[in-house]
């Protein structure tokens, strides 16, 4: 991910956000501002999108809630799971009688034998996963609308699981708090 801060700064660290997001990122959101000591809700909680709201409603419902950062993700692309053939995997079975007699004659070995049974072989095709998902993420004042961060990312897994919309969520909202960390953007003052 690359992320951008303004060369302005917020006033103090951001501790209390509003999120506008794919809901299924929003529990992904929720649980790493939380490690980091901040405060995120989703915005369509308080502000729900069931009628358009003029930007004094907007401010006014940010405010009366303590909001002082607003988080936009938006999802920009997703390859879906891709899958790819990494091979065979054969386990055979054997079951059966053998008998059989050898002779040595000086330094040769001579021998004849008979086996009767039944082999079983059963193949397993393995398959390799991957998937990617871009992301672009804003965060700015809940008042001004000023951008105090801007960034874009993909995440990338891939292996012989499967991987869903949460490892995916799960790692966005990992990188874009890393950065607003690494970035001093969030945070409890003082800290």
């Amino acid at each position: 991910m690359q992320g951008y801060a303004d060369l302005q700064p917020p006033p103090h660290p951001i501790q209390h956000i509003a999120a506008i997001a794919p809901p299924a990122l929003i529990s992904a959101l929720t649980k790493e501002a939380s490690k980091r000591g901040v405060t995120l809700e989703d915005a369509n909680v308080f502000l729900p999108p069931t009628r358009q709201y003029n930007e004094a409603e907007i401010r006014q419902a940010m405010a009366a809630r303590g909001i002082d950062g607003v988080l936009v993700v938006n999802v920009t692309g997703d390859t879906g799971v891709q899958q790819q053939y990494a091979g065979t995997i054969a386990d055979t079975s054997y079951s059966g009688t053998s008998s059989g007699s050898a002779m040595v004659m000086g330094n040769m070995i001579y021998g004849n034998g008979m086996s009767s049974g039944t082999a079983t072989t059963t193949t397993t095709p393995v398959y390799r996963y991957r998937r990617a998902v871009a992301f672009q993420a804003r965060l700015s004042d809940p008042q001004t609308s000023r951008k105090f961060w801007v960034s874009s990312g993909q995440t990338k897994s891939g292996g012989l699981l499967f991987m869903g919309d949460a490892t995916s969520a799960s790692d966005a909202a990992s990188a874009i708090f890393n950065d607003l960390q690494t970035k001093g953007l969030i945070g409890v003052s003082g800290a």
